[in-house]
């Protein structure tokens, strides 16, 4: 059974936090091959968003608003390998949504997303700005809900 959260920085347990650093590890870092530091200071203004399927931890994001823009940031959407093209981005992505619908009304959503997931993005309402952009070599763009 697939259990969703979101939950800010300072309420998650040391083992969450532990868990949701190191799926994203094991997929930015080790299967897009990203050599960065995955660890930001951007991780304590978050709200974490985490999927576990009987405790295991299987899909990631994160939500960063920003009051002084009236912008809330997504990021880090990531879903364990053998979870995928199973609905679980789209079912995090309408929880991420629903709870920035409600705590974040007149914000508007910016996230850079790979290429090819364009569509799925705009799914949700999103709209391309700017032009694409190399990030650790792979092809990104940024988008907007407004």
């Amino acid at each position: 059974m697939f259990q969703s959260t979101i939950k800010p920085y300072n309420d998650l347990s040391k083992d969450q936090f532990f868990d949701i650093l190191k799926l994203r590890i094991e997929i930015f870092v080790v299967e897009q091959c990203c050599y960065y530091q995955e660890l930001d200071d951007e991780d304590k203004e978050a709200f974490h968003v985490s999927i576990y399927n009987d405790g295991i931890i299987v899909a990631v994001g994160r939500i960063i608003p920003n009051f002084y823009n009236k912008e809330v940031k997504i990021g880090r959407i990531a879903v364990k390998m053998e979870y995928r093209k199973k609905g679980l981005a789209y079912k995090m992505m309408k929880d991420i949504m629903n709870f920035i619908s409600k705590k974040y009304k007149n914000f508007s959503v910016l996230l850079s997303a790979q290429t090819y997931l364009i569509e799925f993005y705009q799914s949700f309402g999103f709209k391309e700005i700017g032009n694409t952009y190399l990030e650790d070599g792979i092809e990104h763009i940024n988008m907007v809900l407004k």
